[in-house]
């Protein structure tokens, strides 16, 4: 059977509009079996929720090792491999931080001081099936990886009946073979200076791609604003996007929020990346940047 036009589905979750653009035959079918994935994810990895599994099983945890299941398990293997390339910056335990600034008001060098003990990679480690968290006080926010989670889950959805799809959940992206034309999918990014512009797109076919910026959401300090990507040392202000290609979300969104903190590390050969400053002028490599 040949599809002459693709199906296109829109919901909002995880805070954003979510898109999924189908080639296939039960394209609505498969759209609502992605919307319902989504939602689920969201409702059991939700740092907000009194109720959700991460609250419950992890953060509210009565010892340091926790039973968790295969789904969580593999995505925290996942976040460790790809936290160990960032050489720690990507850190799920910044939850540690959001929890300190819930309890109290304090300023952003009272927080990390405080929070700085018990985060990053020491703070937690799996061994089979069991989450190790060394520490009572950390805690596990994984904001930064679930909607690239549920991306590359919808693809995988999507992947089992359609001849090509296009997963778009605020601005991560992941796209799998072509168009009804056979030309590639073709992904615009974000100018963080106007944002219902494009600053510039993309060609995907079989790739995922995530933009990290500081522009548009805001943490709260009791002294000072930064940037919703929390980090001790804040994001790199000459870089104020960073937009990566890589094999899955979840890899390209974890690497693309640790250029924002570090433009300059290191990233395996296989991953695209566009650094964005405040010119809009849009870098390849890190020669513009000067400390």
């Amino acid at each position: 059977m040949t599809i002459k036009q693709s199906y296109v589905h829109r919901f909002m979750a995880m805070t954003v509009p979510c898109e999924a653009t189908l080639i296939a035959s039960e394209a609505a079918a498969l759209a609502r079996d992605i919307e319902t994935n989504t939602r689920r994810l969201e409702e059991k990895f939700n740092f907000y929720s009194d109720t959700s599994m991460l609250t419950k099983t992890i953060n509210q945890r009565s010892g340091k090792r926790v039973v968790i299941d295969t789904e969580t398990l593999d995505i925290l293997t996942k976040v460790r491999e790809y936290s160990i390339a960032t050489q720690g910056i990507f850190d799920i335990t910044v939850g540690t931080v959001k929890t300190l600034l819930q309890s109290n008001a304090k300023t952003r060098e009272q927080v990390y001081q405080d929070a700085a003990p018990y985060m990053g990679l020491a703070a937690w480690d799996i061994e089979d099936n069991i989450l190790i968290m060394h520490f009572p006080i950390t805690q596990l926010d994984l904001g930064g990886v679930i909607k690239e989670v549920a991306v590359d889950q919808a693809l995988a959805i999507a992947e089992q009946a359609s001849s090509g799809a296009l997963i778009n959940f605020g601005g991560d992206v992941r796209a799998s073979g072509c168009k009804v034309d056979g030309s590639d999918f073709v992904v615009a990014v974000v100018n963080p200076h106007e944002q219902t512009q494009a600053l510039f797109a993309l060609p995907l076919r079989n790739q995922a791609l995530t933009t990290s910026a500081h522009y548009a959401r805001r943490q709260q300090f009791s002294d000072q604003e930064s940037s919703h990507i929390l980090a001790s040392q804040d994001t790199h202000q000459q870089v104020i996007s960073v937009t990566v290609v890589a094999d899955s979300a979840l890899q390209a969104g974890i690497i693309s929020t640790a250029l924002t903190i570090n433009p300059r590390l290191t990233v395996p050969e296989e991953i695209g990346f566009a650094l964005v400053d405040e010119q809009l002028n849009v870098h390849q490599n890190t020669d513009f940047l000067l400390s």
